[in-house]
């Protein structure tokens, strides 16, 4: 018993005290060194991604791994990311032209967030880094852990202003002024959070992703209605208001990826873990039968826009992601219409996709697909063959926005 217990003790500080250290590497990447770094922005840039990725990746490993071989793998998943932040930067003149962009930091997260299952499972037990159980079970573990840890942050920050206005009724700051350095605030979280994602560590036969995967599958249906009647009423509305407006493309996408997801959680880490036959196995074949028309129309409505208007990095971005979704819903279709075995078909289409998924982000942020410089290229060579005039150029975005 006392060696548990001294188990839990160790695994809370360590998990406490790298917690505490992500928050004082925020604090001073985003308090102290932009002022002593103003000279140098992308060595600033590489340092904040640096960290953005590391204690990340640290504290989601540090459950699954053994300790030492989470911390070498933060690092060596977030050397890289912080490299392709610093080389994508050279696009632009100056680094907070690049940011202002608003892909750069989502990227990042992205390809952060889809290559920590892949460590677990490559580094995990059983050092197969395709395993879908593994790469499914982890992925709902990370979305759980941290939003249980992070709940926990708010609830403490919501007792410590209820003290704080508590013992203010007697004439105690003592609170508030700790809490009005500049620091605390940081110290403070990441601290909490290290804490927390350690008590969840403990729990972990008890905390588990199932109530999360539960309630999506009750989405299941409604989402299938909802898509059926919008493909039902497509043709009597007509495609001019779908088309009109590039928001449209947007709200498509998220529907098709949304749809993507509500499928996998409902077929489960694998077939001995679902009942074949009843209301979620129907609702995932069908969904997955109406995917590519989804992403379908989220690419028409993309193309429409770029024949009108010309590409823009924004488009560029939604064109590589109306792909995406286009390549998931075939995917998934075209597993269904093989005929038995398509929930297995589709778990390793998942894999696979998540790998493209991970190679066209990291894309981004090479010359391969520089989405400023397509931009800027269609938009110059719809002006040199004479399909646009001179007034339809928008030289400022292209000379101040686009690198």
């Amino acid at each position: 018993m006392d060696g548990v217990r001294a188990a839990l003790v160790s695994g809370r500080v360590r998990l406490g005290l790298l917690g505490l250290m992500a928050g004082l590497s925020a604090w001073l990447l985003v308090d102290v060194l932009p002022d002593r770094m103003a000279g140098l922005p992308r060595l600033h840039l590489f340092v904040t991604s640096l960290g953005a990725a590391f204690f990340p990746a640290a504290l989601a490993l540090s459950g699954p791994l053994p300790p030492r071989r989470a911390l070498v793998a933060a690092g060596l998943l977030a050397l890289p990311l912080a490299g392709l932040m610093a080389w994508a930067s050279l696009r632009f003149d100056d680094v907070a032209g690049f940011l202002a962009t608003g892909h750069p930091w989502i990227g990042l997260a992205l390809l952060l967030g889809l290559a920590l299952p892949f460590l677990i499972a490559g580094l995990g037990p059983g050092r197969r880094p395709t395993d879908y159980a593994v790469l499914f079970t982890q992925s709902w573990m990370i979305v759980v852990r941290f939003a249980a840890a992070w709940l926990f942050v708010g609830l403490v920050w919501g007792v410590l202003f209820l003290s704080n206005a508590l013992l203010g009724l007697v004439g105690i700051d003592v609170i508030e002024r700790l809490m009005n350095r500049a620091e605390m605030p940081y110290l403070l979280s990441g601290l909490m959070l290290g804490l927390a994602l350690a008590v969840v560590d403990e729990l972990s036969e008890y905390v588990s992703p199932e109530l999360v995967l539960q309630m999506l599958r009750l989405l299941l249906p409604v989402v299938l209605v909802v898509v059926a009647v919008f493909l039902a009423a497509l043709p009597f509305r007509g495609l001019s208001n779908l088309f009109g407006d590039f928001s449209a493309a947007a709200i498509l996408l998220a529907m098709a990826f949304g749809s993507a997801t509500l499928v996998s959680s409902g077929l489960d880490a694998s077939d001995e873990r679902w009942a074949p036959g009843g209301l979620t196995w129907w609702c995932c074949r069908l969904l997955a039968l109406v995917l590519p028309v989804l992403a379908a129309l989220a690419g028409v409505a993309v193309w429409l826009r770029v024949a009108q208007y010309g590409l823009t990095p924004d488009r560029v971005v939604a064109g590589a992601m109306a792909a995406l979704a286009l390549g998931y819903g075939l995917a998934y279709a075209g597993s269904v219409l093989a005929g038995p075995g398509w929930g297995a078909r589709i778990r390793r289409a998942n894999v696979g996709m998540a790998l493209v998924a991970m190679a066209v982000v990291a894309g981004f942020f090479t010359p391969a697909l520089d989405p400023q410089r397509m931009a800027v290229a269609h938009q110059i060579a719809r002006f040199e063959s004479g399909r646009v005039g001179a007034e339809a150029l928008d030289l400022w975005a292209i000379g101040r926005e686009w690198g």
